[in-house]
């Protein structure tokens, strides 16, 4: 008698809200297999799980022991990530596991703490603001002498949480009990502020090659107690200043130092008084702040999140030219959260034309 011991093919998904379970539903409309993990029982995104796992998402060793037990069933071909942090670390640890292409485990913890990674960057010569490093004990002897600077936590749970700008020495110890009170690994970062746009390249890496998606200006606002306020993003005109092709060559460079084989890939830049980036900081996730779910279908002529899920296994099927229209997505105003208060899009025929009506909502 023949036993058959073909199993099917089964993609992982580390968290379970609602900012994932778009992701989860479009990997399922895709005909894959999804098993999704997260500590929250109740979380949206199960109402599409085939198979669920209650473990926090930064519970690496619990999470494979899981996995292991539906290892008898599944062959595991790739894992789905959109929260920043830990949880990209953990599916490091999965891919490594269970032998999926990924990011190797000293790559992706040295890439998620900030502090790591800027040692790094002074290591192999990636270009970054100059910046020193201090444990949170220190924080009563720490002396700034050129402003403005950057302050914050050297690993965080949210993006731009624990970040101030300071422009004198007196609004530095608030800036750093700020930073330290939302530090998870007990570091701060304190790195020389650069007075240019925040620019983002967003892409893939599968089978260790770069797939630039689209580049970014991310639109904030610094509050009088010199905090950052996301007020949005833009498209990115890649013709200024070649900061696109300097964007694309600085991540190659990643990809290649930090050896990574896939993943997604969110590095942001800021370009200095002569024009060349440094970089700020790089994210293994596929990002939030309603991007995905409003700017991309907007901007873009494919649809992202079957991008997404098609990356994160074998399948690469990205055009090689394509054009992305001037899109802006502006949040509205008012507290709370991003997703809370919603957005409007902004769609032109030119980036001259999407300048005009960004800076018609802001007036």
């Amino acid at each position: 008698m023949e036993i058959n011991n073909t199993k099917s093919n089964a993609l992982i998904c580390l968290a379970a809200g609602d900012t994932q379970s778009p992701l989860i539903h479009k990997a399922k409309s895709l005909g894959y297999i999804v098993v999704v993990i997260d500590k929250n029982n109740k979380a949206e995104g199960f109402k599409y799980a085939d198979e669920k796992i209650y473990i926090s998402t930064h519970d690496a060793d619990s999470i494979i022991d899981q996995l292991k037990l539906l290892s008898k069933k599944f062959k595991w071909i790739g894992v789905l990530n959109r929260s920043s942090g830990p949880p990209a670390i953990t599916a490091a640890k999965i891919c490594r596991y269970f032998d999926i292409p990924g990011i190797p485990i000293a790559s992706a913890e040295t890439l998620v703490h900030k502090d790591k990674f800027r040692q790094s960057c002074h290591e192999k010569c990636i270009p970054s603001p100059d910046y020193v490093i201090y444990d949170a004990s220190e924080r009563h002897n720490i002396e700034v002498h050129k402003f403005p600077v950057v302050v914050k936590p050297a690993l965080s749970i949210r993006g731009k949480s624990g970040i101030t700008i300071v422009r004198c020495n007196e609004e530095l110890n608030n800036s750093i009990r700020y930073a330290v009170e939302t530090t998870i690994n007990k570091k701060i970062i304190i790195e020389d502020y650069l007075e240019a746009p925040d620019l983002t390249l967003v892409s893939f890496v599968n089978k260790s090659k770069l797939f630039p998606v689209c580049f970014l200006e991310e639109l904030n606002e610094e509050n009088e107690d010199g905090t950052i306020s996301p007020k949005g993003f833009r498209t990115f005109d890649v013709n200024i200043n070649n900061w696109y092709s300097q964007a694309k060559d600085i991540t190659s460079n990643i990809v290649s130092i930090f050896k990574i084989q896939r993943s997604p890939l969110l590095v942001s830049f800021r370009p200095n008084l002569d024009g060349d980036l440094r970089i700020v900081e790089v994210h293994l996730d596929l990002g939030g702040q309603l991007v995905i779910d409003t700017l991309y279908p907007a901007a873009l002529p494919f649809d992202f999140l079957e991008l997404a899920v098609e990356m994160a296994t074998e399948n690469v099927n990205i055009p090689d030219e394509y054009d992305v229209r001037p899109t802006a997505i502006i949040y509205n105003s008012g507290g709370g959260l991003i997703k809370e208060r919603g957005c409007q899009i902004f769609n032109a025929d030119s980036n001259q034309s999407l300048d005009s009506k960004i800076l018609s909502v802001k007036s």
